[in-house]
């Protein structure tokens, strides 16, 4: 948590840990002495959140060429069985 006091403050808890801040200074502390100093009157530095990364275009899609054999071009009936039943 980042902290910081308009005035010099001085942070103590009942287990011995303490930080004195001076006016002005931002100083990143564990959130246990945080609570502290925000009771004691100074306030919590919130970052500012980060600008969304523009989003890039995507290339436009390139066109498959897809080659034509000559047999699809000309109409083979070879394949195709008549039926002579009747």
């Amino acid at each position: 948590m980042k902290i910081k006091s308009d005035t010099d403050l001085h942070v103590s808890t009942t287990w011995g840990a303490s930080i004195f801040l001076q006016a002005g200074e931002e100083r990143e502390v564990g959130d246990d002495l945080g609570y502290q100093a925000l009771q004691q009157g100074a306030s919590e530095v919130r970052d500012e959140p980060k600008a969304a990364p523009k989003r890039r275009r995507k290339a436009p899609a390139k066109a498959k060429v897809v080659a034509e054999e000559d047999s699809v071009a000309t109409s083979d009936t070879s394949d195709v069985k008549e039926d002579k039943s009747e």
